[in-house]
């Protein structure tokens, strides 16, 4: 079961829903018989004032509506909403009122940073009253002698909650900055039953965990490669999210696997970076989960393009879905480089300067490795990550696939508490230096391999000279270059002493290079 939005796709079925819900105690707003006329009219009214003046939302299981919930905001009281529900009978006593008043509630919360929110119920109407309390409602009020649409008397309760601390939860997440320092960890794939209760059980013992990952469909590079347990592992994942309480999260690429994962009650999906590279896999995604009110995190693509990231996010942005977070992987990289997936800190940056979306970094897929995790987690929360995702296993020497970057939930306890975590108030300035800062490692970095690769070349060339009998300096040719360098630089606003005493300390150790060679 989940909540979607309302679209306008969906009028059929709320024609169908309002004219055979129960209303013994629905109030007379509803019309019956529920016309053509009111659908539109309630539709268009949704769609003016979705996220301003209340949150709806439509009440799915197994692919089909059975029921709608809102809170709307109060017109006397800005800082209180009202909540109110309707289910088909034949679904009631299931505990799904409960579990989407929790949701809906959470929602409203969130998006219309609201105080409290109160529901009114009639006296006789005790299933609802369950509801409420089992969701921290409390009686605050009640009415005697209230006359109902039949025209006959009853007693009116009126219940309230207030807003919880906890309302920025990963769950909660949207377009904006909901969260801080999340981490969401677990093995790179469900392999069986065992292994993925195992490891949920143990991350759950750390307080700073708050969802549980865990790959069902694995887009290998080899075809031979393990590919994931398909649905099986839902099954387990979901087992493991009924276990120890966290929310749960996977990767989908096929609108059949989105809709495998909303049967198995999968709390929030990613979308991976072999799928963001093709704009068409993305919209068959983003057509599949529209009107889907579950977060959607989106990794950036394999090869280092900001405006086909910022271009996912437009696609599911286009087709209603709005709780999206950004998952920053690293990219492929021709160089050399310490990194399975090279970072480019300056692309996420820039990214979340463009679009308000919180950003969540895949330390482990940077790195790729187990000795790199640790600093590489530190930089990503001095750049501001709004949350880190690590993979951890069990047992990670016995994982089908990448086993050499997943570590043991023991292991990132010790982890986290290296980590120093910054509070997100602190000064812009201090942000944008740090920012910048990073910026700088990487081409310094970037500077190195470059220097070290050209003098691999200067050690070729020097080979070259000595079963040709060259001299090592070529002093016309070095001049020539030297000018030529000189003229470039001072078209890149580069002064010619700077360029100067650069390659000249470049040459230099060519030569020193090259005449080893010769000398041997």
């Amino acid at each position: 079961m989940l909540l979607k939005r309302w679209t306008l796709f969906d009028k059929a079925e709320l024609i169908v829903l309002c004219n055979a819900v129960d209303r013994t105690y629905l109030s007379d707003r509803l019309p019956y018989p529920y016309t053509d006329a009111d659908a539109d009219w309630w539709l268009g009214m949704v769609e003016l004032n979705e996220g301003k003046m209340g949150v709806f939302r439509a009440i799915v299981v197994d692919g089909k509506i059975i029921g709608s919930i809102s809170v709307e905001r109060s017109l006397e009281d800005p800082n209180e909403g009202e909540v109110g529900y309707m289910l088909l009978k034949e679904h009631w006593s299931k505990g799904i009122a409960t579990e989407m008043v929790s949701q809906i509630c959470g929602i409203a919360f969130r998006e219309l940073s609201l105080d409290r929110i109160v529901a009114k119920v009639y006296e006789s109407n005790v299933a609802s009253i369950k509801v409420l309390e089992k969701n921290g409602f409390v009686c605050v009020q009640t009415l005697n002698n209230v006359t109902t649409k039949e025209g006959y008397t009853t007693i009116l309760q009126v219940y309230s909650t207030q807003s919880p601390v906890g309302a920025q939860d990963i769950k909660q997440v949207d377009s904006s900055h909901a969260f801080t320092h999340t981490i969401i960890a677990g093995p790179c794939s469900v392999e069986s039953e065992a292994q993925i209760l195992a490891t949920a059980q143990a991350l759950a013992k750390i307080p700073e965990v708050k969802m549980l990952r865990g790959g069902i469909w694995k887009p290998r590079t080899r075809p031979a490669a393990f590919e994931g347990r398909g649905e099986e592992g839902l099954v387990w994942l979901r087992e493991a999210k009924q276990t120890t309480g966290l929310p749960i999260i996977t990767e989908v690429a096929t609108p059949e696997h989105v809709e495998l994962a909303l049967k198995y009650d999968i709390d929030a999906l990613w979308v991976g970076a072999r799928t963001v590279v093709n704009p068409f896999s993305v919209q068959q995604l983003a057509d599949a989960m529209r009107g889907v009110d579950i977060p959607v995190f989106i990794k950036n693509p394999v090869s280092p393009d900001l405006q086909l990231w910022i271009g996912a996010f437009e696609r599911f942005q286009k087709v209603g879905v709005t709780r999206l977070v950004a998952i920053h992987r690293g990219f492929s990289y021709y160089k050399e480089s310490p990194y399975r997936n090279f970072p480019m800190w300056e692309i996420p940056i820039e990214l979340t300067q463009k679009l308000n979306v919180p950003i969540v970094t895949d330390v482990s897929h940077i790195c790729g490795n187990r000795e790199l995790l640790q600093a590489t987690a530190q930089k990503a929360l001095d750049l501001a990550t709004d949350g880190l995702m690590i993979e951890c296993h069990i047992n990670p020497a016995e994982a089908l696939t990448d086993a050499k970057q997943q570590i043991t939930p023991d292991e990132l306890k010790s982890l986290l508490a290296g980590l120093t975590f910054r509070s997100k108030s602190s000064s812009h300035v201090e942000r944008d230096l740090a920012n910048l800062r990073s910026e700088i490692d990487d081409i310094d970095n970037e500077l190195l391999q470059l220097l070290a690769r050209r003098m691999e070349v200067s050690a070729q060339i020097g080979e070259y000279k000595k079963r040709n009998n060259v001299t090592v300096v070529q002093m016309d040719r070095w001049k020539k270059i030297l000018a030529e360098h000189v003229a470039t630089g001072a078209d890149l606003g580069l002064s010619p002493q700077l360029i100067d005493e650069v390659f000249e300390a470049i040459h230099q150790a060519s030569i020193e290079r090259q005449s080893s060679i010769l000398e041997d």
